[in-house]
């Protein structure tokens, strides 16, 4: 998810010309070393522009520009105390700076200070409620703390105040998703995508959105363009994999399982549904590789006990089958009466074949 807008760099150096008591030959110093300073930051120099701001202060200990440009390149360098501090600075000489405080809740979001970030994200919005950056890292902040709500409401204002803001929609988007809306997220997902049609991101919570309403079609269209832009996706092809499987579609289904699996070989829920296909399909042994795999991986697994069972039914390896249902049962005892029935079946199937 898309959590956090450019920081804004303002570059300014008409307060200089205003140094109450300052001779004029400082006064046009120190212009000139803030010009030098925001060319270097410019140019990707942020240490050498620091040098320069300190010899602004000193000329100026209350240039509120000089503290702000100082905090940007201190969050340049990834010193997000330092820019804290300085920021904090531009805030005590300039109140009404949104910027300062737009700045300040992203270097505090860097260090885990979600509470102080949310709070400055909202100072920002009190002094320009027209801009959609501080809606946006706001919505962000709450969506990480499981507020979906509030979340959705702070990225309807960033539309608001960007309509051709794709990050604002794919935001509302994913809150939207994880509230249940799934309607409602499509449409932000397509916004989102009419805005900027390069997101793989978009396309596949769309596909997830789709598959949650049963349009398993749709879904894997969706999968297929996200894995178009990042076929690197272990997820979109896992997914893509779930609606194949919901499609009936099993030759294809265990395909996308494999390379979830080869993406991402600690994957236990793609191991676990490959395990299911290839149970749908006869392929008993591997089967029950997949699950083996399953429980080294999540050894409380109780279902995966439970349909590796399954699996040595067919290869009629009875003994080995029992344990595992044992051992799933203690794992999980309710467990038993929803699988005993399958089981039961497998049973009699298994012993059909043998009688055969």
């Amino acid at each position: 998810m898309t959590c956090t807008a450019p920081l804004l760099m303002v570059f300014s150096v008409a307060a200089v010309l205003a140094f109450a008591g300052v001779p004029p030959e400082r006064s046009r110093e120190a212009e000139a070393l803030l010009k030098a300073a925001l060319e270097l930051q410019e140019n990707g120099k942020p240490k050498e522009a620091i040098s320069l701001y300190d010899r602004v202060i000193r000329a100026n200990p209350r240039l509120a520009d000089a503290y702000f440009n100082r905090g940007n390149a201190y969050y340049d360098l990834g010193q997000n105390q330092a820019a804290i501090r300085d920021y904090t600075e531009a805030i005590k000489l300039n109140p009404k700076d949104a910027e300062a405080y737009f700045n300040r809740g992203n270097a505090y979001r860097r260090i885990k200070r979600h509470d102080r970030a949310y709070e400055d994200y909202s100072a920002a919005i009190k002094l320009n409620p027209d801009d959609g950056k501080p809606y946006v890292n706001r919505g962000s902040v709450s969506f990480a703390a499981g507020r979906y709500e509030a979340a959705a409401a702070d990225f309807s204002e960033a539309v608001r105040a960007n309509p051709q803001d794709p990050d604002a929609y794919y935001n509302r988007g994913n809150s939207l998703l994880a509230l249940g809306r799934f309607a409602d997220a499509i449409h932000d997902y397509t916004a989102a995508l009419e805005r900027d049609s390069g997101r793989a991101d978009a396309y596949y919570n769309r596909g997830v959105a789709h598959a949650r309403l049963g349009e398993h079609e749709r879904a894997i269209a969706d999968f297929d363009a996200s894995l178009k832009l990042d076929p690197g996706s272990a997820a979109a092809f896992y997914n893509r994999g779930l609606s194949r499987a919901k499609l009936g579609q099993n030759e294809q289904a265990i395909e996308d399982y494999s390379e979830a699996i080869r993406l991402n070989p600690r994957d236990a829920e793609a191991n676990y549904n490959r395990g299911i296909a290839y149970l749908r399909s006869g392929e008993y042994g591997r089967a029950a590789r997949d699950f083996g795999e399953v429980i080294r991986l999540q050894p409380r697994n109780a279902e995966a006990y439970v349909y590796r069972g399954i699996a040595r039914l067919y290869q009629k390896q009875t003994r080995e089958a029992d344990a595992d249902f044992r051992r799933a049962f203690q794992l999980d005892p309710p467990l038993k009466k929803k699988l005993q029935p399958i089981i039961d079946d497998a049973r009699k199937a298994a012993e059909g074949k043998s009688g055969r």
